[in-house]
């Protein structure tokens, strides 16, 4: 229910106006120096007992019991004239009193009040003379008549010295009602990276807003801060207004409110406030803690100076509750995010980021549009083209007879062969087996790479690859291949080496225990096609040879065997490099030395002729029909004796024999 009350202003003229008000529609009226202000309450002529008095900068703002907002303002009442009439009223013993302060202090020069402060005040001190009479009750919210003479006695009695005379001119009193409450229509930011419009509770980092609204043209509009005026600006022909503090607003909460002011010094009830806090402070730069990498074989942390395939890593790090975030890539912003209410945000790009270089830094800015600097740069590079595939890897045999470098297809009895190539230093050289990966290793400062198998590689073909991974995670395609079988078995122990003598005048097979003068005696036997025999005579290697084919090896040494005894053995190597067992010895003699010749030791001592008529000793120079004579002789035992003729066509060997014990030899 609306709380109205009536306010009497007399100029001491003649005429008097009673202007009736409330808390919803506030009478405004501007102090005019010599009139008097007499209160009374709509239905009687007893004024209220208790009001509330409110300094807002020069106005006096009267508030009725109740009500937090004024019925009446007196514009200009503190204008620094310590003479300013007090407020009057009739109390129930039908005495005039002034409205004095509960608090004690005088009101004899008026309400002494610091700006924004309250007071309440009481009707008291000493009566001023009898009230009845002196108002004629208004039937409307029209102006209405003071009762003449009940108003001359009672100034009489106040001392007051004012006559009323009934004027029909009225110069000094207003005769239309205060404007209405009017709004701030509008509150604009125009500074730092945040502007626009300003709603009540939000913040600001400009310390000159402008405020605008709609107003009576030719109407004064008032600004207050905190209940201080501010500044005024007149209404346009429009009905707009638009205002800009000339002095900036202090950091800090700012209720702002406005009065609209007539031209007749009538003033309205204050606008509803638009609360803003201005705060021109910048928060602390922003952190980025973690970017994380969710693609491909590599994933987690991206660190500093790192690398990763994920086009849209996800970022994130703390800042402060309510601040947006804003991502800068190499100093390009690329999305924002909010902090949420734990001081912290996320952010995952929407657009996929280039293959390269990327220095991420992030800024925040407060709710007051207030921008920080920026974080500690993360710097990572982005890589998702897989590297260049790699060379056919170098495979190398170290164990057993055979080493060195395999080719495609060879044998190998190393079961843990060495992989050699290059590629781009850090990268990792992944190595696969028949499709499955059996290790990997980085790729050194000088681009070169190395790997051994920590594990055996079982018998069998093998088909060897590599693919190299780059530190981002991408892998290359893999290289051409590389197939090599791996043989650990020996061959079987061969047979004892067969001994051939080519040399005159005895030729032919060498028997274990024999004797030969064929100081390069051909070597013989079988084994598997393609291993390789090596002939030893004792402890020294005589040479190697290749089975062919047929499953057959044939050897001659390059070097003459020495006179003496020789043990022939032979191994079998396989392509593999795995060696047989030693097959079992050919044991001989070689003596290359001729027999001693001289005719005490070795000679023909008889030709017999057995046939004919003629038959017996055929003596030196003799002939004799006999074709086939016996021969005879002496020599070493056990030499064989070689019986040659000569003829026209040359030299001829004819026979041999076997010299006896007893040390003869024949010969037919």
């Amino acid at each position: 229910m609306e709380n109205k009350i009536i306010l009497a202003i007399n100029s001491g003229e003649g005429k008097t106006r009673l202007l009736t008000a409330d808390a919803g529609k506030a009478v405004n009226v501007k102090l005019i120096p010599g009139n008097k202000y007499l209160l009374k309450n709509v239905n009687d002529d007893f004024a209220p007992e208790n009001i509330t008095l409110k300094r807002v900068g020069k106005a006096l703002h009267v508030i009725q019991e109740g009500d937090t907002q004024p019925s009446i303002i007196i514009e200009d009442y503190f204008d620094g004239d310590p003479n300013n009439p007090v407020l009057l009223g009739m109390a129930e013993d039908g005495q005039l009193y002034a409205y004095v302060p509960l608090s004690g202090e005088g009101y004899d020069t008026g309400y002494l009040i610091a700006d924004g402060n309250l007071s309440p005040v009481a009707l008291g001190g000493e009566p001023m003379g009898p009230g009845s009479g002196i108002f004629t009750a208004p039937g409307d919210d029209n102006d209405s008549l003071f009762g003449l003479l009940g108003f001359l006695a009672a100034a009489s009695a106040m001392g007051i010295g004012a006559a009323v005379a009934m004027e029909d001119d009225s110069n000094n009193i207003t005769d239309r009602s205060a404007p209405e409450t009017p709004a701030i229509g509008s509150a604009i930011d125009n500074e730092g990276s945040v502007v626009g419009p300003l709603k009540s509770g939000d913040q600001t980092d400009d310390t000159t807003p402008t405020l605008s609204g709609h107003g009576e043209p030719g109407d004064t509009i008032h600004i207050y801060d905190n209940g201080k005026e501010i500044g005024t600006v007149k209404v346009g022909d429009d009905g707009k207004w638009s205002y800009t503090p000339e002095k900036p607003l202090d950091d800090g909460k700012h209720d702002i409110t406005v009065a609209e002011e007539d031209p007749s010094g009538n003033i309205s009830p204050p606008s509803d406030p638009i609360i803003i806090t201005v705060d021109t402070l910048a928060p602390n730069a922003p952190t980025i803690q973690h970017v994380i990498d969710k693609a491909g074989d590599v994933v987690g942390e991206v660190n500093h100076n790192g690398w990763t395939d994920d086009t849209r890593p996800e970022m994130s790090g703390t800042g402060e509750a309510g601040a947006t975030i804003t991502i800068y890539d190499n100093g390009k912003a690329i999305g924002q995010t909010e902090v949420n209410a734990d001081g912290r945000w996320y952010f995952k790009p929407t657009q996929n980021l280039a293959d390269g270089n990327h220095d991420i830094t992030v800024t925040q800015t407060d709710k007051a549009g207030n921008v920080s600097d920026p974080s500690p740069v993360r710097d990572f590079s982005v890589i998702t083209s897989a590297p260049e595939k790699p060379e056919q890897p170098d495979v190398l045999d170290n164990t057993g007879p055979k080493t060195g470098p395999l080719e495609p297809g060879d044998v190998t009895d190393e079961t843990k062969p060495t992989f050699n190539g290059e590629g781009t230093p850090g990268n990792v050289i992944i190595i696969k087996d028949n499709g499955e990966e059996i290790g990997s290793t980085v790729v050194g400062d000088d681009g070169k790479w190395s790997y051994t198998p920590k594990d055996d590689l079982g018998e069998g073909k093998h088909e060897l690859e590599v693919s190299e991974k780059d530190k981002a995670g991408n892998i290359s395609d893999p290289s051409d291949p590389i197939q090599i079988v791996v043989d650990t078995t020996p061959p079987v122990k061969p047979d004892v080496a067969n001994a051939q003598d080519d040399s005159a005048p005895i030729t032919g097979k060498i028997q274990d225990g024999g004797v030969t003068d064929d100081t390069t005696p051909t070597f013989s036997g079988g084994g598997q096609p393609g291993d390789t025999v090596t002939i030893y005579d004792g402890d020294e290697v005589l040479g190697t040879t290749v089975i062919d084919d047929d499953g057959k090896w044939s050897f001659t040494p390059d070097e003459p065997l020495g006179d003496g005894e020789h043990s022939i053995t032979v191994t079998q190597t396989d392509p593999a490099g795995n060696t047989s067992d030693v097959s079992d010895s050919l044991d001989f003699g070689v003596d290359s030395t001729p027999p001693d010749a001289s005719e005490d030791v070795l000679k023909i001592t008889g030709v017999a002729d057995n046939v004919g008529d003629q038959q017996g000793n055929v003596t030196h120079g003799s002939t004799t029909d006999d074709s086939q004579p016996a021969i005879s002789g002496i020599g070493k035992a056990g030499n064989t004796v070689f019986v040659y003729t000569t003829d026209a066509a040359g030299k001829h060997l004819i026979g041999s024999a076997v010299v006896d014990g007893d040390g003869n030899w024949s010969l037919t």
